[in-house]
């Protein structure tokens, strides 16, 4: 009868183990992917703030050569409608998941 008792203390503790190391696995899993899923959004709002500021830029010279007295206005602007995208793009990209399951 002991060695009974033995057989299954081990066997209980080899499945605890291995319930533990799992459960470990796929909690670093979740924080590895959390960071990819980070890194990508990171990827999107950089490349988006980047074609915005090219548009900016090219908004500005044409209404230097269009209208050289407002460019100044138009400039301090167009800078501001250019901040309100990138945040809206941080907004939509970085914010955190839905926890709906």
């Amino acid at each position: 009868m002991m060695q009974k008792d033995t057989e299954t203390d081990a066997y209980v503790a080899h499945q605890a183990k291995r319930m533990l190391s799992f459960a470990m696995y796929r909690k670093l899993k979740s924080v590895v992917d959390s960071w990819e899923r980070e890194e990508r959004a990171k990827a999107k709002v950089v490349a988006g703030a980047a074609y915005g500021l090219v548009v900016w830029i090219a908004l500005v010279v044409i209404a230097a050569l269009l209208l050289p007295r407002f460019t100044l206005l138009f400039a301090l602007g167009a800078t501001l409608v250019w901040l309100v995208f990138v945040i809206t793009l941080m907004r939509k990209h970085l914010r955190a998941p839905d926890r709906r399951s």
